[in-house]
Formats: C-alpha cells, structure tokens, sequence
C-alpha cells in the first residue's frame, strides 16, 4: 500500500520526532499499568489479609448461639464452605510482666473452637513460634507484633482480664503472623472454652464463623446458609463496605490521574504530526497534482501516527511485565522497612492491560486524526506556492 510505505518513510526520515512520540506514549503505558497492577496486588493483599483470619460469613444471633455445633454440620455440608468455627468474640485486657516491664493494653479477643481452625482457618500456617495445643485449655496465642512489644517467650505466662473485671491467666503456647498489622498487634486467641469461663457465658457461643474456598461467593453462599440455618448471616463485604468503597475510589483516582500521561503522550502524537504537515505542504501539493486523492494524504499521516502509537504501546507493554516481574519476584528493602511487607504484591488482569491498549490507541487514534483531516483539505495550488 503506497500511503503506508510513504507513512513509514517519513518515520524513519524524521527519527528524533518519531522517537520523542514513541517514547512519550510507552511512559504513558508504563506508568498506568505498573500503577494498576500494583494497586490491585496492594488491594488483594489488604483483602486477604483481613480474610485470612476473620470470617467470610457469619452469623451471631444477637449474641447468643446455644445449638452451634448443631448449626456447624448442618452448614458444612454446604458446597463452597471450607469450613466453620464456633467463636466468641470480646473485648478485654491483656497484661504481661516482662523484660521490658509491666505491659497493659486493650485487646480484641477471639475465643474459637480451636479443633476447627486447622481447616477452616488454616491459623496452624501463620504460626511462626509455638504451636497451637487444642488439648490446653489454658494456652493462648498472641500476634507477631504484640509479642515483639511485650518481647515475650514461649511458655510466658499472660493474664485477660475481661470487660466484666474477671482475671484469668494463661500460658503463651503460640505466635500468629496473619499478614496484617492490626490483628497481630491487637488479637488474642484463647480456646473457646476458656473464653465461656471467662466471660461467664455457659455453653453459648456469640458468633459462628464460616470460611469458604472462595470468598469472592459469599452472597451466593450466604443465601444458602440462611435458608438451611433460618438465621441472619453477613458476608465480609458488608462488614468492610466502607473500606472497600475506599479502595475502589482511591484506584479510579490514581488512573484518572495517571491518564494524564497517556493524554499528554497523544499531545506529543499531535504536534509531531502538525509539525510534519507544515514541513510537507510542497509535497502533499505535488501529490495531489499526481492523483493522490484526500482520502490517501489523509492515509498517510493516519497511519504515521497510529505506527507511532502502536510501537509505543508494544515497548511500553513489555517494559511495564518486566518492571512488574521484578517487582514481584525481588525484597525491596525500603519496602519491607516502611509497610507490612516483603515484597511488593502485583496483580493485573488479562482484560486491564487490553482496556490500556485500547485506551491509548483510541486517544493516538484521536490526536493524529486532526493533523492527518488538515493534511487532506489542503488546496493544491495553494501547497504548490510553497515549491
């Protein structure tokens, strides 16, 4: 095709302009989709951290659950429930006499029915130090983070004190490192057995966790589980719906923001080819006066411009995976030292890095239709005065 080899000539002509319009759409690309990827992994890792320990769905009856290991095989046999825990969820005290002194603190306790936990829950996996003992009644298991304060041992011996003033004290067993900052900081996990005693309750329980294989179904799950236990169930997202709002506004306004790049790569697309027009007014008039027709100048710097933005997508594309493979596959040290991480979590879809593509290529598409529109309506006796 004759308007495409004239466009790839004054490409290759014009080298330092072509390289400036590459350069600038491939930054554009690189900067949204390595922003992307690292908000959706930043945005998944928070999510599964707060997952990894709390429930998907759960049901609390107002506080009061009496039939739960009842209500427990009934909602496992469910398909997509991974498992469930039988949980009393309380505030207290936690105090530790240690090498840094006497340590007193507000604590979230969590007293689960610690047979349960090893599948529903996994909690055996985020141990670090210790283990957890379901035949000790009076062990307890602390976060990373709060034993570091406390700078505890195994075997240490930590008092609860209840929000009813009741004091009962336990034997550290075990450390939990769940991935987020707050639970290991500010849980505690007791037997749930210990955790009635403590709370005076009897053989109750004030909430049944559920886990599923797939969190990601919990609506879908939940209507089950109601219709089986003819019980009030939340799922998390409902729980952690502002946080979830929170986190979708913050992705949208980081790409509006980024986009402005991708903008401006097309603002450079535009004047390369209007600059170009104005060098080539005594070759377009030599055209026409040939036959060319305005369809085939506008051809021309039609595709000169989408060449451009093409090439750039491409290298910005491959130099966003490589840039993203490092990131995920490499400690960076500044990282871990500032955030509750080792490395930074990437994740990017199939279908976002074909929304980018599409959206620079509409906005290249966009910017190089107007210098390539004024190309085409230039008179041919006027470009000709310009021999």
């Amino acid at each position: 095709m004759t308007e495409l080899f004239i466009a790839k000539k004054h490409i290759t002509e014009r080298k330092r302009q072509s390289l400036i319009s590459i350069f600038g759409v491939a930054l554009g690309v690189i900067v949204l989709t390595v922003s992307i990827g690292i908000a959706n992994g930043l945005n998944k890792n928070l999510i599964d951290n707060i997952l990894s320990i709390t429930s998907h769905i759960f049901i609390s009856n107002y506080g009061r659950i009496e039939n739960y290991n009842e209500l427990k095989e009934k909602i496992e046999q469910i398909p997509g429930v991974k498992g469930v825990v039988p949980t009393i969820e309380t505030q207290g005290i936690v105090k530790h006499n240690g090498p840094y002194g006497v340590y007193v603190a507000g604590t979230r306790i969590e007293g689960y029915q610690l047979k349960s936990v090893f599948k529903a829950m996994e909690l055996d996996k985020k141990i670090i130090e210790g283990e957890i003992k379901t035949d000790q009644i009076d062990g307890i298991l602390i976060g990373k983070e709060l034993y570091k304060i406390i700078g505890g041992q195994i075997g240490d011996e930590i008092i609860i004190i209840s929000s009813e003033n009741r004091e009962i004290s336990f034997k550290l067993t075990g450390v939990f490192q769940s991935g987020y900052y707050d639970y290991d900081v500010n849980m505690v996990v007791l037997p749930l057995e210990a955790t009635q005693y403590l709370m005076q309750s009897g053989d109750v329980v004030n909430k049944i966790n559920i886990m599923l294989n797939n969190p990601y179904k919990a609506n879908e799950i939940r209507d089950k589980i109601v219709e089986v236990t003819e019980m009030e169930a939340k799922t998390w997202g409902e729980l952690n719906k502002n946080l979830l709002a929170a986190l979708s506004l913050e992705k949208t306004v980081m790409i509006l923001v980024f986009s402005l790049i991708v903008i401006i790569a097309g603002f450079v697309v535009w004047v390369t080819l209007n600059m170009l027009v104005r060098e080539k007014i005594k070759d377009i008039g030599i055209m026409r006066a040939m036959g060319f027709s305005k369809g085939s100048i506008m051809k021309i710097f039609l595709f000169q411009g989408i060449i451009l933005g093409l090439i750039g997508i491409i290298i910005g594309l491959l130099v966003s995976f490589c840039i993203l493979w490092y990131l995920k596959n490499n400690t960076l040290e500044f990282v871990s030292s500032i955030y509750y991480l080792t490395k930074i979590p990437i994740e990017i879809s199939t279908m976002e890095v074909i929304y980018i593509s599409a959206a620079n290529i509409v906005v290249i598409f966009m910017s190089s239709i107007f210098p390539a529109y004024r190309a085409s309506k230039m008179d041919t006796v006027e470009a000709l005065r310009y021999e």
